[in-house]
């Protein structure tokens, strides 16, 4: 399905054309009236909804010209037949915007913060209570696919992409071991050892002081291959790929790169908890 523009959801919102220019919005309130249509197009919800969600402490009929308001301003940035009105209920037709967080699950997708990140609004607490339940319900959706993201950067050596897409995992989990794994790997391909191993450290204190746990056995692993400054190299999950220990790669060409059957950088598994 082709649409006629693009809305980012997953860190601060926007809306752009096909072609790339951004659609803006005077007040985030109507910004927020699309972000809801939006995500569920087809889908026909009722005025009361809408005037509750966005101005719930307006007298009924200011809320209901609020919301006849937001949706012309809507019609007139999109399209009048995008916006689907019957007689008590609002909709927005399918195939108009394309919404990024519709694309989590085959990774194709760019993810800069969490669901409408720094994107408030106080005075409407149910539109609030609405962004904090879906971004909840997003965030293992995301992880999931940051985590691709990463498993595909590395098939390729690209490890400076491996530490954006960890770095980003690391804000939305700071406990999450793929996170502190995929910065270490990136600071020893850098040859940066010592910022891998103090990265682990901040790491492994945090996880001690929040939960009580130790990193896995493979994390703990790799660390002592940093410590020790062997040549570490990926097995199972990352084929192909191999990274020196504090020394750089001369070449990130796949003859460059050779397999090692040193299982010690193997897929992490999950924190191990303190008994």
């Amino acid at each position: 399905m082709t649409h006629s523009f693009v809305l980012h959801s997953l860190g601060g919102p926007a809306l752009f054309t096909v072609a790339g220019e951004q659609v803006r919005f005077r007040t985030r309130k109507h910004l927020a009236l699309l972000v809801r249509l939006a995500l569920e197009p087809g889908k026909q919800f009722t005025r009361d909804y809408l005037a509750d969600l966005l101005w719930p402490e307006a007298p009924p009929r200011h809320a209901n010209h609020s919301l006849a308001q937001g949706l012309s301003v809507i019609k007139a940035k999109i399209a009048r037949e995008a916006v689907v009105i019957q007689r008590s209920t609002v909709g927005l037709a399918p195939g108009w915007i394309d919404v990024d967080a519709n694309h989590l699950t085959n990774g194709d997708v760019s993810i800069d913060g969490p669901f409408l990140d720094g994107f408030e609004i106080p005075a409407a607490r149910p539109f609030e209570d609405w962004k904090d339940e879906h971004r909840a319900r997003l965030i293992p959706q995301i992880r999931d696919c940051l985590v691709r993201q990463m498993d595909a950067a590395r098939r390729i050596g690209d490890f400076p992409t491996v530490e954006i897409h960890a770095a980003r995992l690391q804000d939305l989990d700071p406990l999450a071991e793929e996170g502190i794994r995929g910065i270490m790997e990136a600071r020893a391909w850098a040859s940066d050892r010592s910022g891998a191993l103090k990265a682990f450290g901040r790491y492994e204190a945090q996880l001690a002081e929040e939960l009580g746990a130790k990193p896995g056995p493979e994390l703990v692993r790799m660390a002592d291959l940093l410590r020790d400054g062997r040549r570490s190299a990926r097995s199972g999950g990352y084929p192909g790929v191999v990274a020196r220990v504090g020394e750089r790669r001369p070449s990130r060409s796949r003859s460059a790169m050779r397999t090692n059957s040193d299982p010690g950088l193997a897929p992490s598994s999950s924190a191990s908890r303190a008994s």
